[in-house]
């Protein structure tokens, strides 16, 4: 059986990488899989990488690589010529909605190490559109997906206002777009309240001043949740905001879909790719409170809609299980293959933008 060296962040306390989950279903299943790397910083990481990573891609078959850019590159790097150094299988997932603007910045260094591999994967088909333009090779898309049988779905129609916002405290993120809309929610539910779950980060100390400015109630700060307890907490709330300036595939999302709550998100990067607009959630222009305001204020006072976000995005989350792709980790892995030229990988990824005619954008375009 083909063993795999998977390089993706896994800080202990900290949520799982996509790579992670890959690497632990493979594991499951019998194949021989070891992960680099567990260490807590990004320059534990890459001394990890670049020093223990050499030697272990020599003892196995196939190098997978998750590209994230910025800082991580490095050791990113490292790994995908490791590999092919001692001549190994090298696949690499690109991720990160950021990945188009780094390599415009690096592009040379980018081009080098990314016609490396043996197999260059997105999620779907905005990275696939967005790094083609620049000249860059990219062979397949397959989602990122989650364990579906770990969420418990809960269908909504009738919605209390109760708010969940996951993605910590980071400008990228863009908590405050949260907290803003929410104080318009609370002019019209002065009971509702908004959980603001995530990693403190940099936009930690504006976002609670800003509470305070706007004199909001019932806001709780709830720190980085351990992946394990996310449905818990999803089942004690309606609604989730999702605020990012910039995405790709956003795993968060397909955890809301899974467990059942009606999405509102910013129309930014991948997310059109990946959200039908008031199909299976409500996207708005990014910073636009006002807009994200009136779209939860439109969900708390009209069920039917609540409902049809609500079993849609379960019909989503279980397209995008991990029983459904796979199958198609196991052909670009060459997990059956007994040489690496012998795999041919299907397309099973999400492709053009899904907004509709009955968008948030009164005939905007999407923010990319």
């Amino acid at each position: 059986m083909t063993n795999v060296l998977v390089i993706t962040p896994c800080p202990s306390g900290g949520a799982p990488s996509h790579g992670f989950l890959v690497a632990e279903r493979l594991r499951q299943a019998g194949v021989n899989t070891k992960i680099l790397s567990k260490a807590k910083s990004g320059w534990a990481r890459m001394l990890d990488v670049v020093f223990r990573g050499f030697l272990l891609a020599r003892r196995h078959k196939v190098v997978f690589v998750n590209v994230f850019g910025e800082r991580a590159f490095v050791y990113e790097s490292a790994a995908i010529l490791y590999g092919g150094l001692w001549k190994k299988r090298v696949v690499v997932m690109v991720h990160s909605g950021c990945m188009p603007e780094f390599v415009e910045r690096w592009r040379y260094w980018a081009r080098f190490v990314l016609s490396r591999p043996d197999l260059v994967l997105v999620p779907h088909g905005y990275l696939k559109e967005r790094l083609s333009s620049l000249g860059f090779r990219i062979d397949r898309t397959i989602p990122n997906c989650i364990e579906l049988e770990k969420y418990k779905f809960r269908q909504r129609s009738a919605l209390e206002p109760k708010f969940l916002y996951l993605r910590g405290m980071h400008p990228h993120y863009n908590p405050g777009m949260a907290l803003r809309s929410f104080a318009l929610i609370q002019r019209e539910y002065p009971n509702a309240l908004l959980t603001m779950a995530g990693a403190e980060g940099s936009d930690s100390a504006y976002s609670r001043s800003l509470v305070r400015k706007l004199k909001l109630r019932n806001v709780c700060f709830a720190g980085l949740v351990p992946k394990e307890e996310i449905p818990i907490l999803a089942d004690s709330h309606d609604i989730h905001l999702h605020t990012n300036r910039v995405e790709n595939m956003p795993v968060s999302i397909i955890e809301m879909w899974a467990c059942g709550l009606p999405i509102v998100g910013t129309c930014v990067g991948g997310m059109p790719y990946l959200v039908r607009n008031r199909s299976d959630g409500i996207l708005v222009t990014s910073e636009d409170y006002q807009a994200m305001a009136a779209a939860c204020i439109e969900l708390l006072s009209d069920s039917k809609l609540a409902k049809r976000l609500s079993c849609n995005g379960r019909a989503r989350a279980q397209e995008l299980s991990w029983e459904r792709v796979k199958t198609a980790w196991e052909e670009a892995l060459a997990l059956d293959s007994k040489s690496k030229g012998e795999i041919t990988v299907r397309e099973t990824g999400l492709g053009s933008s899904h907004i509709s005619n009955d968008s948030a954008f009164h005939g905007e375009a999407p923010n990319f």
